[in-house]
């Protein structure tokens, strides 16, 4: 044995030898207790995240619809940017926004006392992350439209 295989076991030992970074149990600015890590693998995740998601997942199949449409429309030959955005509209006004609406609306009242959202002292309202909290907007066919498009748009 050599001084570089000295030296090469030495620097592997250093490597694999167990630190706080490498641990199973790394540093963090607060504990918690088995209590609280087994009351929060039993209760789940929050009620206005898994509401949050339920939002999103219609809004981005909604869009997705649209232009999937937008795509077969285009492949069949239909380039006016009019007709295009007629097929698309008469599409969106078929979708149930009333529900996803219903979900938003409800979000939005419940999402700031859920969440535990800290109050501005100067104006009043909700922070996020030291942020202005805005209430998320409720969607139309139009904005429906305007989002596919612009999705088309970004591709290319």
């Amino acid at each position: 044995m050599n001084d570089s295989d000295d030296d090469f076991e030495a620097r592997y030992a250093r490597k694999s030898a167990p630190t706080a970074f490498n641990s199973a149990d790394p540093p963090r600015n607060f504990t918690l207790s088995v209590d609280d890590r087994i009351r929060a693998l039993t209760i789940g995740a929050p009620a206005y995240a898994t509401r949050k998601k339920s939002i999103e997942d219609r809004e981005e199949r909604y869009v997705g619809v649209l232009v999937a449409l937008h795509d077969a429309l285009v492949g069949k030959g239909e380039q006016r940017e009019t007709a295009l955005t007629r097929a698309l509209l008469d599409r969106a006004h078929a979708f149930d926004l009333r529900r996803l609406n219903a979900m938003i609306e409800s979000h939005n009242q419940y999402y700031p006392i859920e969440a535990n959202l800290p109050i501005d002292p100067r104006t009043g309202g909700y922070l996020v992350y030291g942020r202005p909290w805005n209430p998320t907007e409720a969607w139309t066919a139009e904005r429906f439209v305007a989002q596919a498009l612009a999705l088309v748009a970004a591709r290319g």
